[in-house]
C-alpha cells in the first residue's frame, strides 16, 4: 500500500512538472516583430522564457531577447569548416588527438566566442575560444568521465 501512494504521489509531481513546462510562452509584439524582421523565413521557432529574456529556438539557432525585442545573444551552431583559421589551428596545437565533435559561435553584443566539443577515446572537453585561437575556458565534460567510471 505504502508503494502505492508513493506511486501515485510521484506520478502527481512529474504530471504537474511536465504541465509547468509546457506552457506557452507570452512573447511581447516588439520581440515578435524583431524576430520576424530579422528572421522572415523561419520555421519551428519554439519559444522559451528565462530570467526575464525571450529565447527563439529554431533551426541551428538559439537567440535571446529583452522584453524592447532588443537581441541580447545569440548561439549558432556551425560546421568545422567554418571555423576561423585560427581556431583549427589552435585545436591541432593545443589538443592533438582531439576531433571537433560540435562546434558553436556565441555572439552576445560585440563580442564572439567559438565553443567546441572536442572528444579524445574516452574524454570530452568543452573548450571556449576567442576569435584569435585563445583558450577562454577548458573544461573536462565530467558527466563523460563518471559515465566511463561506472563502466568499469
Amino acid at each position: 500500500m505504502k508503494h502505492l501512494i508513493l506511486f501515485l504521489l510521484l506520478g502527481t509531481a512529474v504530471s504537474a512538472y511536465a504541465q509547468k513546462a509546457d506552457q506557452p510562452v507570452n512573447v511581447p509584439a516588439a520581440v515578435t516583430k524583431s524576430f520576424q524582421q530579422q528572421y522572415p523565413k523561419a520555421t519551428g521557432v519554439k519559444w522559451k522564457m528565462k530570467d526575464s529574456q525571450y529565447k527563439a529556438e529554431f533551426e541551428k539557432h538559439d537567440i535571446w531577447y529583452d522584453a524592447t525585442g532588443k537581441v541580447v545573444k545569440q548561439k549558432e551552431d556551425i560546421k568545422d569548416a567554418d571555423l576561423p583559421g585560427t581556431i583549427k589551428l589552435a585545436v591541432q596545437q593545443q589538443f592533438a588527438g582531439y576531433k571537433i565533435h560540435d562546434a558553436d559561435k556565441h555572439t552576445e553584443g560585440t563580442t564572439v566566442t567559438y565553443k567546441l566539443e572536442l572528444k579524445k577515446e574516452t574524454e570530452k572537453r568543452d573548450v571556449t575560444f576567442s576569435p584569435d585561437g585563445k583558450v577562454l575556458k577548458n573544461e573536462l565534460d565530467k558527466d563523460k568521465k563518471e559515465g566511463k567510471k561506472k563502466k568499469q
